[in-house]
């Protein structure tokens, strides 16, 4: 099994899961409106955008999950 991703502790902030799913929404906002247009080429710079900002996302999620799980649990 892989090791876990290194993440910073600021990864988990809320702040960043805001700001990554506002990104993720003006991105697909973009997309919709360049396929509209009919500009493929930047309608595909857009999918790349919104892959990077729901993978930034889902991880931060992800990673306030565990941070919160950590926080719960019992101490030694």
């Amino acid at each position: 099994m892989a090791p876990a991703p290194f993440r910073p502790p600021w990864f988990g902030n809320r702040g960043v899961q805001v700001l990554a799913a506002g990104a993720l929404a003006y991105s697909l906002v973009q997309l919709v409106g360049q396929l509209l247009d009919g500009a493929w080429g930047e309608a595909f710079l857009y999918v790349a955008w919104c892959v990077l900002f729901g993978y930034v996302l889902v991880e931060s999620l992800r990673f306030r999950r565990e941070q919160d799980a950590a926080r719960d649990e019992p101490g030694d």
